[in-house]
Formats: structure tokens, sequence, C-alpha cells
């Protein structure tokens, strides 16, 4: 017969468990963000870039 003290470590343990898998996903939806967020704005200064070219272009 298992005792209480020995329940309770289980439990905790498996709560540890989800939260650590919690707390990575969390870590890989920031990184995700934070990657997709630079490189829109990478991709908007790269455009803003050409358009600003491609008028410069026209002007002369």
């Amino acid at each position: 017969m298992m005792g209480r003290g020995q329940r309770l470590l289980r439990a905790l343990g498996g709560a540890r468990s989800d939260l650590m898998d919690a707390a990575g996903l969390g870590l890989l939806a920031a990184g995700a963000f934070v990657w997709s967020t630079v490189a829109g704005f990478f991709a908007a200064g790269v455009a803003v870039l050409a358009l600003n070219w491609r008028m410069s272009e026209g002007r002369e």
C-alpha cells in the first residue's frame, strides 16, 4: 500500500512534467513569434528599399 507522501510526490512529479512541457511549448511559440516578426520587418524593409530604388530610377 502506497503511503500518502509517496502519492503526493508522484502527483507533484506528474504536475512538474506537465509544467515543463507547457513551458517548453511556450518558449517554442515565443521563438516562432519573434522569428516571424523579425522576418516580417526584414521583408518590409527590403520592399521599401526596392520601391524607393524603383521610384528613383523612374525619376532619372
